[in-house]
């Protein structure tokens, strides 16, 4: 089995991608819009460039309350 894409939730994407690609040495996959307020935005690892993609995925209401959630049990 191999892990294709695994999703990180962001409050803004253009601050994790270049953190993500400044800061960690990450490089962009896949950077899209679709649809009128959506965007994909994947980066991988230099060193594997076909390897798992993290999905920096902007953060929506169900996301935050997951978060909230983890925050107050400790988890």
């Amino acid at each position: 089995m191999r892990i294709g894409v695994v999703e990180l939730f962001v409050d803004d994407q253009d601050k994790a991608r270049t953190f993500y690609t400044e800061i960690l040495g990450s490089e962009v996959r896949i950077d899209a819009a679709y649809g009128d307020t959506a965007r994909w935005l994947t980066v991988v690892s230099p060193d594997d460039p076909h390897g798992t993609q993290l999905l920096l995925a902007r953060t929506h209401d169900a996301a935050a309350a997951l978060q909230a959630s983890r925050r107050e049990s400790g988890t």
